[in-house]
């Protein structure tokens, strides 16, 4: 096993070769290894310092290089390297707060920068930064640079001047101990604000066991108006014709990918399922997220008494989303009495999808559901693409507070389909209840 403990009172740099071993340990704890993320990050930095080029470590080739972010990516809309920077400090944090880490070779980065530094736990530099610990300053750490400019001012003050200098610096050190303490809380904070896709899913993934999917089929045809005399047109529940043959529309299986994808990241178990054999007991259990519109029943039922809803109107053959605000508006609407297979296809005229987003809090399940679906299967891709946008959940989080997380959440999206691919997704309207 490695070692790079120093026995107490050797004052020593660290070499490059304790430094690497140093290293190895830190990732091969259990601490580290359970994010890739922060071990390809400190790996990085502590290469790249190692071989001089310290002065490269800059946000946007940390998120090139190790992030696989294209050189033109925007950093003040993907925060990727600032979140995983204060991910990184908190696991060497807590690495070093072991008790049998504590005599190690230290790594640390400063705030607001991404070099790392390298000190043994007796140096001169480590008991500098606990002097600034008492001083009120927390985690703040100096770089090189930075902390030899400040401490020869301090030395030279010292040596310079008589004990009542001495009195008036230290409330100047206090001073700037509490300003850096102050500037350090700050950035945490607007560094450490959760991205907004993992607002939108935080009520699913604070939820206890797996979360339900639940995947319409293709249906057997368009919907048919209810049955019952006495319900309204424009709100009654559509009736979905079963095919007898359950398949699930490819751009549907696209949309769960991505879903699934977003949801296992974060650790969250799912568990798939056809729409047809999920009953009410499976969604009581925990929540669930419904794929499809028109071609899931508990799409249609579970979001009937929110703003917008999925509705049918036979007398123009149209399957719509109806705004309870603007009841006879059908803008966002798709055609049942046309061919699907001449509809947005190649050689075509372009047509436009439109999908629905709901995140609900369901009194009748006591748990939360998310629906996703399009009026055709363009709109449901176009859904799937929107919440795995990074862009796109930045423009939807400054339309509707994401964050309330006990707040009915509804998105509208349209997309242009041209030769049988849905285009970029659009935000039309939101709503929060």
């Amino acid at each position: 096993m490695f070692s790079t403990e120093l026995p107490s009172g050797t004052e020593t740099e660290p070499t490059p070769e304790a430094i690497r071993e140093q290293l190895e340990l830190l990732v091969q704890d259990h601490v580290f290894r359970s994010s890739k993320r922060s071990v390809q990050f400190l790996r990085y930095v502590v290469e790249q310092t190692l071989n001089g080029a310290a002065d490269q470590i800059k946000e946007r080739a940390i998120g090139v290089q190790v992030f696989g972010r294209d050189p033109s990516y925007d950093t003040n809309i993907d925060h990727i390297v600032r979140t995983a920077a204060i991910e990184l400090r908190k696991r060497l944090s807590i690495y070093y707060g072991e008790e049998k880490h504590r005599s190690e070779l230290r790594m640390a980065m400063v705030p607001g920068s991404y070099i790392p530094r390298f000190f043994y736990a007796h140096s001169s530099v480590y008991q500098k930064e606990q002097d600034f610990a008492e001083l009120g300053s927390g985690a703040v750490e100096f770089a090189p640079s930075e902390e030899k400019r400040a401490f020869s001012t301090a030395n030279a003050s010292s040596e310079g001047h008589h004990s009542l200098t001495r009195k008036r610096v230290a409330p100047l050190w206090l001073a700037v101990g509490l300003c850096l303490f102050i500037a350090t809380l700050a950035c945490f904070r607007w560094f450490s604000s959760p991205d907004p896709q993992y607002l939108f899913w935080k009520p699913v993934l604070d939820s206890p066991g797996p979360v339900l999917l639940a995947v319409g089929d293709v249906p057997n045809g368009p919907p048919t108006p209810s049955t019952s005399p006495q319900s309204d047109p424009g709100t009654a529940i559509p009736i979905v014709q079963k095919a007898s043959s359950p398949t699930v529309p490819f751009a549907d299986t696209v949309t769960i990918a991505r879903v699934v994808g977003i949801l296992e990241s974060r650790r969250k178990q799912v568990i798939i399922r056809p729409e047809s054999k999920s009953s009410f007991s499976d969604l009581r259990q925990g929540p669930a997220i419904l794929i499809g519109a028109f071609n899931n029943e508990w799409s249609l039922r579970l979001t009937q008494q929110l703003r917008y809803t999925l509705a049918l109107d036979p007398d123009r053959h149209l399957i719509y989303i109806r705004d309870s605000h603007r009841p006879g508006d059908r803008e966002w609407s798709w055609p049942t009495d046309e061919r699907t297979q001449d509809q947005g296809t190649v050689g075509s005229p372009a047509v436009h999808d439109y999908a629905l987003i709901s995140r609900i809090w369901d009194s009748k399940t006591g748990n939360v559901v998310v629906t996703i679906g399009g009026l055709y299967t363009y709109g449901t891709e176009a859904a799937g693409e929107a919440l795995s946008s990074r862009n796109m959940m930045n423009a939807i989080s400054k339309a509707v507070p994401l964050n309330d997380t006990h707040r009915n959440i509804q998105i509208v999206l349209g997309t242009t389909v041209t030769d049988g691919t849905p285009g970029p997704p659009k935000l039309l309207a939101t709503s929060a209840e």
